[in-house]
């Protein structure tokens, strides 16, 4: 294993700096970019490699591509020989955290015939620890506003796909139109309840949707399965997908809790509202255009983010961290509080709750509760997982039973794959991912969490809260903080599962007492009732 501890440049020259020395091994420079197998040998100085981008050993220069730096003892000499050794080599290559915090900032910029074009250096980590050095030629787009995607991609296969996603979104947009038609027979408001993330509504849009009378409008929904891939009939999705283009269409209000890809493709008309609620109460990690520049960024103009009429957030000092996550203007932002929230500490609604989950599992009212919940890895839906095998079941069983707890998974819902308990170990750790966050809060006694926002709601309770960021570099990096020193600098951290457990068995203070001070919820805050004002009376 080597490690990166540092990066500089002397003119064309790349220097990449490891913490111990490269004789004896074999350097190489891999890339497999948009098909075209890529394959280089270098030579190293002692701890240093020095890369010449114009004037490799092929001598040419670094072409476009997204390298792997590989270092083995073993001689690779072709693109073949490299894939047989391909999973012994992941990983091979570290940065070191300082640096890993300032990696950005090494890339370079070489501007080249007047500045029309550039050629583009810069490094990443990706989720699996694999250090990639980026390559690529660009030029200059001279009618940026219009931002025309068809100019700048260069290859034909690409220019291809692009007119097939035009004609695809005039399709899909010329069918919005035609169904809008429809919206004049209604004489109540269309108020659409849009999810993309679940099965069925939840948290804000749940709470939301139950507190609107029958009376007021006529209340749509719209959830994950109307066109979720799990179905494999592709004419089904087909009928689902338009079906909820139509029910857009015929909407006058339109109320999200997420990204909702849809929406950045369909041109809404100015008569349709849309809500955003935002899932999370606090804004840990950045999002949307807080990400911009990393994988997963939006485009600088057309995103579904800049289309909100309005966005509810829980406390005035969050405007800040959504207009970074949103891009919109500070008047489209509503400090109304989280509808999830309203009447929480509620002591009628803590016995109801309580009781339904008594009902689930006795051991609830029984025993003492560990709730994990973590948040997902990966970039989205589609990809997100969690690594549980850094649990030790065999450790968390004997500790739970010697101290009469129960230890209560509640998974990501982007995380579909289910959890695998030891079957010995299932009386005492128990998979809850089915349940709701917020009613499994009210029977918790201790939390463990690492970047989900319902440490927030947690906080509420003044109960300890434990933060287990075993990858704490990589993931600040893959995701940079808005929020998180700012509002929970008494955290209690812990980086390795033998950590945490030391955490728990000699019962160190972790209360959170003071935590999130500065964004306490005030308990019946009607939130619902001032977003209902929002739509129902204009």
């Amino acid at each position: 294993m080597f490690q990166i501890t540092d990066i500089y440049w002397q003119r064309v020259n790349l220097h990449i700096v490891f913490d111990k020395s490269l004789k004896g091994y074999n350097i190489y420079l891999v890339s497999d970019i948009i098909g075209v197998k890529k394959f280089l040998k270098l030579k190293s100085n002692n701890n240093e490699l020095v890369i010449n981008i114009t004037n490799t050993p092929e001598g040419q220069m670094l072409t476009k591509g997204k390298w792997k730096l590989v270092i083995d003892k073993e001689e690779i000499n072709t693109f073949k020989e490299y894939l047989k050794i391909f999973d012994k080599l992941k990983n091979n290559v570290l940065v070191k955290d300082d640096l890993l915090s300032i990696l950005d900032d090494k890339s370079r910029i070489f501007k080249y015939r007047g500045g029309a074009y550039a050629y583009i250096v810069n490094f990443s980590m990706d989720i699996e620890n694999n250090f990639y050095i980026y390559t690529n030629f660009m030029v200059e787009n001279r009618k940026w506003k219009r931002f025309s995607t068809f100019r700048e991609s260069g290859r034909f296969v690409g220019k291809l796909k692009i007119l097939f996603k035009k004609l695809y979104v005039f399709l899909i947009n010329f069918y919005y139109y035609i169904s809008k038609i429809f919206s004049i027979f209604h004489n109540k408001k269309n108020v659409l309840f849009l999810t993309t993330n679940s099965d069925k509504l939840t948290g804000n849009l749940k709470i939301l949707y139950d507190s609107i009378k029958k009376s007021e409008c006529n209340k749509l929904v719209h959830s994950k399965d109307n066109y979720s891939s799990k179905n494999k009939n592709i004419f089904i999705r087909i009928v689902n997908y338009l079906r909820s283009i139509f029910l857009i269409s015929i909407s006058d209000v339109i109320i999200i809790d997420n990204y909702v890809s849809l929406l950045t493709h369909l041109y809404i008309t100015k008569n349709t509202k849309i809500i955003q609620l935002w899932h999370a109460g606090v804004g840990f990690k950045a999002v949307g255009y807080a990400r911009f520049g990393i994988e997963g960024s939006p485009h600088p103009y057309v995103s579904g983010h800049r289309k909100y009429n309005y966005v509810i957030v829980d406390n005035e000092n969050l405007i800040d961290v959504y207009k970074e996550v949103f891009a919109i203007k500070e008047s489209a932002f509503k400090a109304y509080g989280m509808p999830r929230l309203d009447g929480y500490l509620n002591k009628e609604t803590i016995n109801k709750v309580t009781h339904k989950l008594y009902k689930i599992n006795k051991n609830f009212e029984n025993k003492k509760v560990i709730l994990f919940s973590p948040t997902y890895r990966g970039s989205g839906s589609e990809t997100a997982f969690y690594d549980c095998s850094l649990l030790n079941q065999q450790k968390i069983y004997e500790f739970c039973k010697k101290n009469n707890f129960i230890f209560i998974i509640k998974m990501h819902p982007f995380i579909k794959d289910k959890i695998n308990i030891n079957e010995e170990y299932k009386d005492i750790i128990i998979d809850y991912s089915n349940l709701e966050i917020n009613d499994l809060i009210y029977v918790s006694d201790i939390m463990i969490t690492d970047y989900s926002s319902c440490a927030y709601e947690f906080s509420l309770f003044n109960r300890p809260l434990i933060f287990y960021r075993f990858d704490k570099s990589l993931y600040e990096y893959l995701r940079p903080m808005h929020t998180i020193e700012s509002f929970t600098k008494k955290q209690y951290e812990v980086k390795t599962f033998d950590e945490l457990m030391d955490v728990l068995e000699k019962n160190k203070d972790v209360n959170i007492k003071e935590r999130f001070n500065n964004l306490k919820k005030v308990e019946n805050n009607n939130s619902c009732g001032k977003i209902k004002k929002l739509f129902l009376e204009k």
